[in-house]
């Protein structure tokens, strides 16, 4: 098996556990505080990280950029938070869409906060890409409700996770960066969860608990794929996503899925992916590897 049939496979797993973490959480219907869904996220992420972080002793957790890891953490918080309140809501189509907006937003991110230089390839793959919002949103044919404002307002704040994983990845490992998500989100999600948590059944703490693990795992097989294959020969299979979300959504909570939202979502992730692909293209000219 190649590198990138091997990237391949890890991608289309994180896809599955994607969607197996979303379907989770509607299952949930909204019964518990998406502050006490994330406290569960987090907590069995930690238990997922911990026991090959420990391996090499607590040496392996020492960082310098520890106000850095603070704000990763919020912002993956707040970003978590507000997802998770639209998935119970949002159609599973129309939620995992918007996930593919967040390359879009870190690319403006960039710009704004790492002063980043963007060409005019990647200002026109971004504005494509927002025309597949719009497709998808349909404003003024279409309601826009207060759970899509919601999940589009978590697309910022990942936004800004990513754009802080990127100045730690500079000097941190990915496993140290995960583990400090969730050590502190554990704790800023318990508080408010104390106050308006409710205590989950046994059948639903079993599907708290599979948020987390699923989301965790989801997020190692992404990290194996692309350590696998350069990012533009994995990512089409990221968009593997949406027909398992459509699937899902049909057969266990009979939902449809309207044209409008294949479309915009084609839109956008062709959008993400032309502008990962010419990421890498830039990054080998860079190395010497392509030639001018």
């Amino acid at each position: 098996m190649t590198n990138i049939q091997r990237g391949a496979l890890w991608m289309v797993l994180a896809g599955f556990s994607f969607t197996a973490m979303l379907v989770c959480v509607r299952t949930l219907d909204g019964r518990y505080p998406s502050v006490e869904v994330v406290f569960f996220r987090a907590l069995a992420g930690l238990v997922f990280i911990l026991p090959p972080l420990l391996k090499h002793g607590l040496v392996g957790l020492h960082t310098k950029r520890f106000p850095m890891h603070v704000s990763r953490a919020s912002f993956s918080l707040f970003a978590m938070v507000a997802y998770y309140y639209g998935v119970a809501f949002v159609p599973l189509a129309d939620a995992t869409t918007y996930s593919f907006i967040i390359p879009l937003f870190v690319t403006l991110g960039a710009v704004l906060f790492l002063r980043e230089k963007v060409d005019a390839r990647r200002w026109a793959a971004t504005i494509t890409g927002f025309v597949g919002v719009v497709v998808v949103l349909r404003p003024g044919y279409a309601a826009i409700t207060v759970p899509v404002l919601v999940m589009l307002l978590s697309i910022l704040f990942y936004a800004g996770a990513w754009i802080s994983m990127k100045f730690l990845t500079r000097t941190e490992s990915a496993s140290v960066i995960v583990f400090y998500q969730n050590i502190m989100i554990v704790p800023l999600a318990l508080i408010p969860t104390l106050f308006i948590g409710t205590v989950p059944t046994l059948e639903d703490l079993a599907i708290l608990i599979a948020v987390g693990l699923t989301g965790s795992y989801a997020h190692y097989c992404q990290a194996r794929s692309f350590g696998e294959a350069d990012a533009s020969a994995v990512m089409p299979f990221d968009f593997l996503r949406l027909p398992f979300s459509v699937l899902c959504a049909w057969w266990l909570f009979a939902e449809s899925t309207h044209w409008w939202s294949w479309a915009g979502a084609m839109i956008i992730f062709s959008a993400t992916y032309y502008s990962t692909w010419y990421e890498t293209r830039l990054a080998r000219a860079k190395k010497g590897e392509l030639l001018k």
